[in-house]
């Protein structure tokens, strides 16, 4: 993380730019189920129409703002991304210019490939995943928890300790699968580096006749590499749905709020 940060400071006004429209994107997302709650509460009331069509129009603006800054901040993300992703390639680079020959071969030229094109790309997907999901979440959960509160104590209270569950378990699924993530780094060298020794070596490897040794050889460091992606695939979608499926029960609040501050509650928590 100390690396990354290295390459982010020259771009920071970038960057504050960026966290800051993800963090008003979420902010509108939040706010619009409360407009809503507000909307059917006076429908519900008997107001005047001028009132309604006020809240409506409240409505439309901070969508529409909110739109405008998801797309920014898209945007944003992305050159920020392409950007960081630039300077560590030329950074990698100049590095492996300085190293001996020795050194070179100690990493071996397919562990020097796979850093530069495959992992740095897996940076950059990292960095946009965390700007626009991961960073925005301490301020979503805080305002959510606050709006949920605000509504009904026993709402917010019972979002509070499934949050906390969510969190823990979450946690648990990431680190069963964070040798996962180490173990596939491997895995693709070894497929680079047998993947470059049939392509340097087509002819000794035509001359013995050794076709059909080799083409097992990279069957097996596929497999082993699809096996391992399957299982951190699985690992990861787990703790997605593990998210998801406590805000989707079937809760029963027996009259405790009114069904415009329920209708509130429950997009508050799906937006979480």
């Amino acid at each position: 993380m100390k690396l990354i940060l290295q390459f982010l400071k020259p771009h920071w006004k970038l960057t504050v730019l960026t966290v800051l429209l993800a963090v008003i994107d979420v902010s509108g997302s939040l706010f619009i189920p409360t407009l809503a709650a507000h909307l059917l509460n006076q429908g519900t009331s008997g107001v005047a129409f001028e009132e309604l069509l006020t809240t409506g129009l409240q409505m439309g603006a901070v969508s529409l703002f909110s739109s405008i800054c998801a797309i920014l901040g898209g945007y944003a993300c992305a050159t920020l991304a392409a950007r960081v992703g630039k300077d560590m390639r030329v950074a990698l680079y100049e590095k492996s210019l300085k190293l001996s020959v020795y050194d070179f071969r100690q990493f071996g030229t397919a562990s020097i490939t796979t850093r530069t094109v495959s992992d740095i790309t897996t940076i950059q997907f990292a960095l946009t995943s965390f700007i626009q999901m991961v960073l925005p979440v301490p301020l979503v959960c805080i305002i959510a928890l606050a709006l949920s509160f605000l509504l009904n104590t026993t709402l917010g209270t019972i979002l509070l300790i499934l949050t906390a569950l969510v969190f823990i378990l979450a946690l648990g699924i990431m680190r069963s699968a964070s040798p996962l993530f180490t173990k596939l780094q491997k895995l693709l060298d070894r497929m680079t580096t047998i993947l470059l020794e049939n392509i340097t070596g087509v002819r000794v490897v035509r001359a013995f006749n050794n076709e059909k040794r080799e083409q097992n050889r990279m069957s097996d460091a596929f497999s082993n590499y699809a096996e391992t992606s399957i299982m951190e695939e699985m690992s990861s979608r787990h703790s997605t749905t593990s998210r998801k499926a406590w805000s989707r029960s079937p809760l029963r609040l027996n009259g405790t709020a009114s069904p415009a501050r329920r209708r509130t509650f429950w997009s508050t928590a799906s937006t979480r």
